[in-house]
């Protein structure tokens, strides 16, 4: 059974504000709070999920009086409805294509294509990460079946694979072990990520998906890491995300860095110190040459 939530947790959890909740509970009735002993608020698990997705309508224009009369299914629906894909390149349409055609074998050749073509950040950037999201809506949309997903995500890990046994660290490079936080499945993004540390001259240690806390410190510190680096997708929650996080951080010896990245942690605010956030790949060039600086001090 799911621990009831507090107002606070609703509020981190949606970015919907304590006196939102409260004004909304009064004039439309939803949410609809239980009290505890000290007659403090209990929000239940469905009503954070009505409550994130009234979120999303209302920061699209929607007013809020109408979405509280609706159910979850109605507002996933809705939501569904009014949530368009940026537009989508040609090339990524193309892509999509094969991967809706289930045509694995020519949609493996034309990634190396474009590979070669875009070079390294491009194609990760500019390709990969826009087709995962057009991929993963597919599947959400019915378009695609779970067969389809898998097999595009077998042929991304494998051009992914061949490019990490090409590219080389450079002498003295920095190591960053990557993974996933418990609970966390996907690992294309960690793929992506050990991609652009290697273009960049880092030494990018790959542990797989779902690594318990405890054994990626103990990695961090037995393969001499200068950082850890975790990769979140939208799969876990918030919550669990911030507190696993967290956690880590607790966990970690100081000097050994503390990075996190992915659709996961685009909303998350107010970390704390010691927990740098990634919004792109873009950003690792930056933050390696600042690691490097501040390596070099005496």
């Amino acid at each position: 059974m799911n621990k009831p939530l507090t107002i606070a947790d609703i509020e981190r959890e949606t970015g919907i504000s304590r006196d939102t909740l409260r004004i909304w509970e009064r004039r439309y009735g939803f949410p609809e709070p239980q009290r505890n002993q000290r007659s403090e608020r209990n929000y239940s698990q469905e009503q954070l999920e009505r409550l994130r997705l009234i979120k999303q309508l209302t920061d699209n224009g929607m007013r809020p009086g109408k979405l509280a009369r609706l159910d979850l299914q109605q507002l996933q629906l809705l939501l569904q409805e009014h949530t368009d894909l940026p537009e989508l390149s040609p090339v990524v349409a193309s892509l999509l294509e094969l991967v809706q055609d289930q045509i694995p074998g020519p949609l493996e050749q034309r990634l190396e294509q474009l590979l070669h073509q875009h070079g390294l950040p491009a194609f990760l950037t500019e390709i990969v990460a826009p087709l995962n999201h057009a991929v993963g809506k597919s599947w959400a949309d019915g378009k695609i079946g779970v067969l389809d997903e898998h097999l595009y995500a077998e042929q991304i890990r494998m051009v992914l694979g061949r490019i990490l046994n090409e590219l080389k660290p450079a002498p003295a490079a920095p190591r960053v072990l990557l993974t996933t936080l418990p609970g966390e499945q996907h690992g294309i993004g960690m793929l992506m990520v050990a991609c652009m540390l290697r273009h960049e001259g880092a030494a990018p240690l790959v542990a797989g998906v779902q690594t318990p806390l405890d054994e990626i410190v103990r990695g961090a510190v037995g393969g001499g890491c200068s950082v850890v680096g975790i990769s979140c997708s939208s799969y876990l929650q918030r919550r669990q995300i911030t507190s696993q996080l967290v956690r880590l951080r607790s966990m970690l010896p100081q000097e050994i860095r503390l990075w996190a990245g992915g659709s996961g942690v685009k909303e998350l605010t107010a970390m704390p110190s010691g927990i740098q956030l990634f919004q792109s790949l873009n950003q690792i060039s930056t933050v390696l040459q600042q690691l490097a600086s501040t390596q070099k001090r005496p």
